[in-house]
């Protein structure tokens, strides 16, 4: 949306004050629909931006500008951060800061969409093609109100449903089924995917009927339609998209809005009226122009899912260890001789980087605070090297939600799954989807033949290629492999900063529990339970 951001900004401001109370508290309407707003197509697209602008997540809080943050409640990631790793380890409780501000983020959205609705008949679209125009935001709005929905109904499962803007009556509101919350998505997407343009006749950072068909894909997924998740990936990979030549260049501030980004949550940087990404602070550390955090992590688990492509790498011969005094041999010969993608998506001992000096250092001594990362590890995905191309809570960096390659391996997976298992799978499908995309990592890596992958060989390959962009969450508990109810243990490295680092023996933090009977579900706040008494609370939380 960077080319609406800018005009529009003083209304979105008065947008976003208006709607960002607590979603039932008040009617957003005293701000929303004087006489003097909602007039002309000036505010209808001011009106459709702030919806837009609701993707955006502030406070370092969970949502689809951040959806990567959802990998740190699987065997991926690990988090220092104490309100996430409660969750990943089975402790949170429904007054969970990141369980109540998701579903504030997702309501904000939901109720943006409503009020954009509710008065966009108001609004003469006059000139040529102003109907089709009007039935394109109308198809924008709707798509979006299904984005908010999507997340609440995967997260938190039965939840009040409006296609109005609530009030102070609302408060009493009923969780409506799973079935019913779905089934107005699934409308919302037919009118989106029939108004929305193909891909490339859109403007920069809007809605495509490709967007529309992706989320589409993804509630055949959640629901086990499997056919239906196919039909829509089928009609996606007849729109234009391909895979980035390079997997190194899908997510870079090179090559943004590439021919592989379905849809994308867009940031400016350094623009005084709106600021940039935030999410970057949470996957960087000190050394990083972000000066971030470390918040997001990888698992020993994680590195061990990149096959690898040489067996027993040697010293001299497959690599060469850089710093021998102060990084081991066989922790250095641990990451290497794997699938490249692992270099392209995190920081292990030997990966360089350029900091935000602009210096070329050496992981991990060479770094600031590098016990930042209880694993002895950083991420490298969605962390821009160099000085001067981003500041903490202020990143360029536009954050990816739908791209092709995970849309040919979903359609691999519910193709695999309506026909009766991956060995039904034909050869010509493997090389469209998961052999195209492996292929693109390295000339290397085996490819699969028809008869000879199962689908544990889909679900690796989907965490490789796409592991902390946020689906391998709900990749896992759609297959089961979240169901850890008898405890993970996170392990990583040991650094002892400037002298060595190490294999650590022990687990970090605790033990990480998933009880299939509750942990499916979060738990719905406790203030909307205190506001709404009709609500109830998901099965084995407290009241």
């Amino acid at each position: 949306m960077k080319k609406l951001k800018h005009t529009y900004i003083m209304v979105i401001c008065l947008l976003c004050l208006a709607c960002n109370q607590e979603f039932l508290d008040k009617n957003p309407n005293d701000a929303l629909s004087a006489d003097s707003f909602w007039s002309n197509e000036y505010d209808a697209i001011a009106g459709l931006t702030a919806i837009y602008d609701a993707l955006e997540t502030g406070n370092e809080s969970l949502g689809w500008a951040t959806l990567g943050l959802f990998d740190l409640f699987t065997p991926l990631g690990n988090s220092r951060n104490g309100v996430y790793r409660q969750i990943a380890e089975g402790v949170h409780n429904p007054d969970n800061r990141i369980v109540n501000e998701l579903w504030e983020n997702m309501y904000k959205g939901v109720v943006r969409s409503n009020d954009f609705l509710v008065h966009i008949d108001e609004i003469p679209f006059e000139g040529e093609n102003g109907e089709e125009r009007k039935n394109i935001m109308i198809g924008e709005a709707r798509f979006l109100r299904a984005m908010y929905y999507y997340l609440l109904v995967e997260v938190y499962g039965d939840v009040p449903l409006f296609i109005t803007v609530p009030t102070a009556q609302d408060a009493d509101a009923y969780r409506a089924p799973v079935s019913e919350v779905v089934e107005l998505m699934k409308e919302d997407l037919l009118f989106a995917v029939d108004h929305l343009p193909v891909p490339g006749q859109e403007q920069t950072g809007r809605a495509t009927k490709g967007a529309a068909l992706a989320l589409r894909m993804k509630i055949g997924l959640f629901e086990k339609d499997w056919a239906a998740a196919a039909t829509a990936a089928e009609q996606i990979m007849s729109m234009g998209y391909s895979l980035v030549p390079n997997y190194e260049d899908v997510i870079s501030t090179t090559n943004e809005n590439n021919e592989e980004v379905i849809f994308d949550v867009e940031h400016i940087f350094r623009n005084e009226s709106e600021s940039g990404g935030n999410f970057e602070k949470m996957y960087a550390f000190r050394s990083a122009s972000a000066d971030g955090w470390s918040w997001m992590q990888p698992t020993s688990w994680y590195v061990d899912q990149f096959e690898r492509i040489i067996q027993n790498p040697v010293e001299g011969v497959d690599y060469i260890n850089e710093d021998p005094d102060r990084i081991p041999d066989d922790v250095y010969a641990y990451f290497e001789g794997r699938d490249p993608r692992l270099d392209h998506t995190i920081l292990r001992p030997g990966s360089h980087f350029k900091d935000k000096l602009d210096d070329d250092i050496l992981y991990p001594h060479d770094f600031q605070a590098v016990n930042h990362s209880q694993v002895g590890m950083h991420m490298r995905k969605y962390v821009i090297p160099g000085a001067e191309t981003s500041q903490s809570r202020d990143s360029p960096l536009d954050y990816i939600i739908f791209r092709y390659a995970d849309v040919l391996l979903n359609y691999l997976e519910a193709v695999a799954m309506r026909d009766g298992g991956a060995e039904t799978v034909s050869q010509a499908i493997l090389d469209q989807t998961i052999n195209s995309i492996r292929s693109r990592a390295s000339e290397d890596l085996p490819l699969y033949t028809a008869g000879a992958i199962t689908m544990a060989d889909i679900y690796r390959e989907r965490m490789v290629e796409l592991s902390m962009e946020g689906w391998s969450f709900f990749d896992m508990r759609r297959n089961s492999m979240i169901e850890i109810n008898e405890g993970f243990g996170v392990y990583g490295l040991t650094v002892d900063a400037g002298n060595t680092v190490d294999f650590n023996p022990n687990i970090i933090n605790q033990v990480r529990i998933f009880d299939p009977a509750m942990h499916y579900l979060w738990p719905i706040p406790t203030s909307e339970l205190e506001r709404g008494k009709n609500l109830t609370q998901n099965p084995g939380y407290p009241e």
